[in-house]
């Protein structure tokens, strides 16, 4: 029989959350191994479902500006819009596709015969300018914000959303 291992309600609490292993281990200083240990012991208690996984997939924002802007996309989308809207001084669409670029590392041209998507990125391409952020083509397949600029970008954004809160 195995000895039961004493575990940490924040190491559990994080793994409920969808945290990485590792990135538990990262951020409590406490070895995988033990942190493995925790866990496994808080599962077979009937604390926590499952193991998280082992840690995040390549390409995920391990960046905090990144992870707050996320949770601000979905617990206030209307603060973050408003402040995008008047950073930059960007239309509502205009707004929603700078999002886009922020969240994603890669947006596709969808080809059609409007060009919609093109002319958006041509007016949002002379407003960010003016802040010293460059909108990419990735000729043959989209567009992208190239990481200095989207770290400036959300840089501007937090703070003035910071800044606006009571």
């Amino acid at each position: 029989m195995v000895p039961a291992v004493a575990y940490d309600d924040a190491i559990v609490r994080l793994a409920d959350e969808g945290v990485p292993l590792c990135a538990i281990a990262r951020a409590t200083g406490t070895p995988s191994d033990l942190v493995r240990e925790q866990l496994t012991q808080a599962r077979d208690d009937g604390r926590l479902l499952d193991l998280p996984k082992e840690d995040w997939p390549p390409g995920f924002p391990r960046d905090q500006r990144a992870l707050q802007l996320s949770r601000l996309a979905v617990t206030d989308r209307d603060a973050l819009v408003l402040a995008v809207k008047q950073i930059f001084g960007l239309t509502l669409t205009e707004t929603e596709l700078f999002l886009t670029l922020l969240q994603s590392p890669v947006i596709r041209r969808e080809f059609s015969a409007s060009n919609l998507t093109s002319v958006h990125i041509h007016h949002l391409r002379r407003r960010l300018a003016a802040h010293g952020i460059e909108v990419t083509t990735l000729w043959g397949y989209g567009y992208q914000l190239p990481e200095a600029d989207r770290r400036k970008a959300m840089t501007l954004i937090l703070a003035r959303v910071e800044g606006a809160a009571p």
